[in-house]
């Protein structure tokens, strides 16, 4: 349990070495929760009763209050996938792996260290970036939002189906790229599932729902959304992706050969 407890802490401090994660944490923690801050004010600018009659820019009706700034997710999430990719991908690159394996021998252990160093990582950005958004939202709009620390049961409950959300879909990327031993495939994959395209096809090809980014799409749909709020459903197509990718990673990881380029 020490050594495995050890290799934790060393995939732990690998990442937080990594100048990308300070650059995703910016993003996540500091940009989205700004961007929420511009958005707040264009909403307190046409008033949170606008419809497209009464704002001709306007291409739906506002959501209820307690659904306000969870249109930003997609911001943060592409960064939290690119983070994945790239710690996936990169195991294989300048001997990382075999440095790894000179400290901790046992496969197993490595691989479990390494999926839960990301699972951690992948929690503490989340929770906070997701919070702060939602908060610096209602923050903006004043005595017209909710209370900007308490929030409200359906806010809270929201802001839990992203969090998973963006947890999920960042283990899928970083187990796709410990497959493919690369950031190319996971980011090609699901970065146009991200913007727009995920959407796209989940409405105009039946199983399009089943696609990952679709899927976590589920989880936090709001009431002027096109498409349905089921969370049940996203959770349960997400966590399939999740098992696929990391089973066929940890066969990848266990019987793949250090030597040579790697």
């Amino acid at each position: 349990m020490n050594s495995f407890l050890r290799s934790v802490r060393l995939e732990l401090n690998k990442i937080s070495s990594m100048k990308m994660w300070w650059i995703i944490c910016v993003i996540a923690i500091v940009f989205q929760p700004l961007l929420a801050l511009i958005t707040a004010r264009g909403y307190l600018g046409i008033g949170l009763d606008a419809t497209p009659e009464t704002q001709a820019g306007l291409l739906d009706a506002l959501p209820p209050l307690d659904y306000f700034g969870f249109e930003l997710v997609p911001f943060g999430l592409l960064p939290m996938v690119i983070f994945g990719g790239i710690i996936g991908g990169n195991e294989y690159l300048h001997h990382q792996l075999r440095t790894t394996l000179l400290c901790q021998s046992s496969r197993i252990k490595v691989f479990c260290a390494k999926v839960l160093a990301i699972l951690v990582c992948a929690i503490f950005i989340s929770i906070i970036a997701v919070y702060l958004t939602i908060s610096v939202t209602h923050f903006t709009l004043g005595e017209q939002g909710l209370h900007p620390i308490f929030l409200s049961s359906t806010a809270w409950q929201f802001i839990g189906y992203v969090v998973l959300d963006w947890i999920l879909l960042t283990i899928l990327s970083f187990g796709i790229g410990l497959v493919f031993k690369n950031a190319i495939v996971p980011l090609a994959f699901l970065v146009p599932q991200i913007y727009n395209l995920g959407l796209y096809l989940a409405q105009k090809w039946e199983w399009g729902t089943y696609l990952p980014v679709a899927a976590g799409n589920l989880l936090f749909a709001t009431p002027t959304d096109s498409f349905e709020h089921d969370p049940l459903k996203g959770v349960a197509v997400l966590s399939v992706w999740v098992i696929l990718a990391l089973v066929t990673s940890y066969y990848t990881f266990i019987r793949s050969d250090v030597g040579g380029k790697y």
